[in-house]
């Protein structure tokens, strides 16, 4: 199975994974890029629709398309649970800048910071919820 396939995967609460992202956002995967053979790690380019934390954060030179993609890296990382994805998956991604260690590689992309949570009504409330710090009900992974 791939990593983290298992179920048996520890996550952190969501308010943990939210307050450790620098941007979350909710996009759609067009295309899968950079794959590394041997890490089995890819990048995406992903169409934004909707910046829930951290719009200002997105420098300039990491938007493309006219402003509403970016590529975002750490796609299989078995450090990161949920972590795996196909084109055209629309999901909630908690991202963070590349840090400059992984330059030049990585230059511009963003790169997950947590497990993908699927876009449901519930999820996207949720993140809200802690986004804006208001006490809502606590999420639990199923």
């Amino acid at each position: 199975t791939l990593p983290g396939a298992s179920g048996t995967c520890p996550e952190r609460a969501l308010e943990r994974r939210e307050e450790e992202a620098n941007v979350v956002l909710t996009g759609t995967v067009e295309e899968i890029l950079n794959v590394d053979p041997v890490q089995h790690t890819y990048s995406c380019k992903v169409r934004v629709w909707r910046y829930l934390k951290g719009k200002d954060v997105v420098a300039q030179e990491s938007l493309l398309d006219g402003g509403n993609k970016v590529v975002i890296g750490g796609f299989g990382d078995p450090l990161i649970c949920d972590n795996q994805v196909s084109t055209g998956d629309t999901r909630i991604f908690f991202v963070n800048p590349a840090p400059p260690y992984m330059w030049p590689a990585h230059k511009n992309e963003l790169m997950l910071n947590s497990s993908l949570m699927r876009i449901t009504l519930r999820n996207l409330e949720e993140v809200e919820f802690c986004v804006e710090d208001k006490p809502g009900i606590h999420f639990t992974p199923a």
